[in-house]
């Protein structure tokens, strides 16, 4: 009899489990839908006295039939016109000379871009020339120094906000050569801006 009992009991409880895990509960779901992740730009826009907001512009600064103790001044104004803030901006540059293929220009000892000295170079009114080692140590600051040399952590870090890069360039009266006559030089600026300060 004690056995049918625990069984009888045994068999109860298992029929209560089974309806008590049938029991239904009620639940309710919310969405959080067109989460977004997008970039934001950094957009360095240049202009000069011919050109504005443009990704490149020419001839900045041009100086035809130079003689010596001619001067060349020109400004090229750098704004971020993307959506986050930059960090700094870096500036190089790169010299193409061109000998005359006659008359003086062809026996030159002195490359051209040495003896077009930089007398003036600020960015936003900060002095750069102080910065520009005499590389090729000739005793001025010339195109061929710059190329040598990148300008780099120049703060830029506003939006649409022109930063003006300011150069007056001098034909040497003393170093330039007869057998420059003819001859030219083509400067490309490259200018990076950086989002982070390690860049």
């Amino acid at each position: 009899m004690k056995k049918i009992l625990g069984s009888v009991v045994i068999i109860y409880l298992v029929a209560m489990l089974s309806i008590g895990a049938t029991k239904a509960y009620f639940s309710n779901q919310g969405t959080s839908s067109g989460n977004t992740f997008s970039t934001g730009t950094l957009d360095l826009k240049l202009s000069d006295n011919n050109e504005t907001a443009q990704d490149s512009v020419t001839a900045t600064w041009t100086g035809t039939n130079l003689a010596p103790s001619i001067v060349v001044s020109g400004t090229l104004k750098l704004r971020n016109s993307g959506t986050i803030a930059a960090n700094h901006v870096e500036i190089g540059t790169a010299n193409l000379v061109t000998e005359a293929s006659s008359g003086p220009g062809t026996e030159e000892t002195i490359k051209m871009d040495t003896v077009l000295e930089v007398t003036t170079l600020t960015f936003d009114g900060a002095n750069l020339l102080n910065s520009l080692p005499d590389g090729n140590i000739n005793g001025i600051k010339d195109l061929d120094d710059m190329e040598a040399y990148t300008f780099d952590s120049l703060a830029l870090t506003d939006l649409d906000t022109d930063h003006p890069l300011v150069m007056t360039v001098r034909f040497h009266p003393t170093m330039a050569e007869n057998q420059h006559q003819g001859d030219s030089v083509v400067t490309t600026f490259t200018l990076t801006l950086n989002q982070d300060s390690s860049q």
